[in-house]
């Protein structure tokens, strides 16, 4: 059993280890972005990437309050979280890096845990109300409402697979038809396919994450002036 397991750690998927590897470059850029913060102290100008991360986050977290009222703090996080692995995996083929999101097995991980933070939101505001959901307006409607619970999980996931996928066979033919002029002409494709596909799939993943969230809070939950 040990010679299996050793086996296939040794024989991982490049993808695989390219997540594996912008994972750890975030977990890095966090800790030290957060221990360079608490270090700062009230009179202190911080510097000029650490001032922007602040105002992202700043921004991100006002957006999500704006949908997810005084849950925030739950779903904040984990959606930040989300966007900033998906814009890197996207955007990782600039680097001659094997696009994490070009693989079902990543994309599919990442719906799914879409969809556990959108259910466990309506918990934590409904508690077992949140179930009721199911049965309106009418019992009956059970199987529908059911299903389009659940689908989300696979039109997110076919939908980033697919768009990433389609850039990176355009790029490829552009490779094979352009030769050695393709120094010239692959930057401008590059651009469009994984930068700007690369961010516009993950705005679409972290923005359906909090509209399906938002769905799910308790009206009363939704002032977020209360902590």
């Amino acid at each position: 059993m040990f010679d299996q397991v050793l086996d296939y750690l040794t024989h991982l998927p490049v993808y695989f280890l390219t997540s594996l590897g912008i994972i750890l470059v975030l977990i890095i850029f966090s800790v030290v972005i957060g221990n360079y913060v608490s270090k700062l102290d009230v009179r202190d100008k911080p510097n000029i990437i650490a001032t922007l991360v602040i105002q992202f986050i700043d921004f991100f977290n006002n957006y999500v309050k704006s949908y997810i009222g005084k849950h925030w703090k739950f779903v904040t996080p984990i959606t930040l979280t989300l966007a900033l692995y998906v814009a890197v995996a996207n955007m990782s083929g600039i680097l001659a890096l094997e696009a994490p999101t070009r693989y079902t097995s990543i994309t599919f991980s990442l719906s799914i845990i879409s969809f556990i933070v959108v259910q466990a939101t309506g918990f934590i505001s409904q508690s077992w109300r949140h179930l009721l959901g199911l049965f309106k307006p009418l019992w009956p409607l059970f199987p529908l409402n059911l299903i389009s619970d659940v689908t989300p999980i696979l039109s997110m996931a076919l939908r980033l697979f697919g768009n990433i996928v389609s850039g990176s066979v355009i790029l490829m033919l552009v490779y094979k038809l352009t030769g050695w002029a393709s120094i010239i002409v692959a930057p401008a494709f590059h651009l469009v396919f994984d930068i700007g596909f690369g961010l516009v799939q993950t705005l679409v993943l972290v923005l359906l994450t909090i509209v399906f969230a938002s769905i799910k809070i308790d009206e009363d939950d939704l002032d977020f002036n209360k902590n």
